[in-house]
């Protein structure tokens, strides 16, 4: 009886044993907003092009199975997407990629009635980046990122 227990214990133990070798000193991925373009489009809503830099700082690749993104303009959730053709993210390196969206109409029009009573020349953005691995054993990562843009 008690041979049976171990032989039942032993690929748990071995289980076990090889999650604990798993790299922990994963860093999370960093995203980057470098551009938002207009984009010309048949549709009434407003279409844009963002560009993400997606910076892997660890020496395994990142294969991105997809990502989701917000972008909010003071405060205001304006431009979402998602994307599932990416690249692989070498160790150690970076990759821009281009994504399109449209940005919500209502929220729009709400941040272009609070930038007409505004006299500040800066607005405050987030961008919320979910990263889904193509890998079943990673789980995604989300990634926020704040600051402001300068208003002309």
């Amino acid at each position: 009886m008690r041979k049976i227990f171990l032989l039942l214990c032993l690929p748990l133990f071995l289980l076990l044993g090889a999650c604990t070798t798993l790299d922990r000193d994963q860093e999370k991925p960093k995203v980057d907003l470098v551009g938002i373009t207009k984009t010309d489009s048949d549709s009434d809503a407003l279409q844009f092009t963002i560009r993400l830099r997606i910076l892997n700082p660890n020496a395994t690749p990142i294969k991105l199975g997809g990502l989701y993104y917000e972008l909010s303009l003071d405060g205001l959730e304006v431009i979402t997407g998602t994307a599932n053709n990416l690249p692989t993210i070498e160790g150690y390196s970076d990759a821009v990629v281009s994504v399109r969206s449209a940005a919500g109409l209502i929220n729009s029009v709400r941040l272009a009635s609070r930038l007409m009573e505004s006299s500040g020349n800066k607005l405050p953005y987030s961008l919320r980046v979910k990263l889904g691995s193509s890998s079943r054993w990673l789980p995604a990562t989300t990634i926020t990122e704040t600051g402001t843009i300068p208003i002309r």
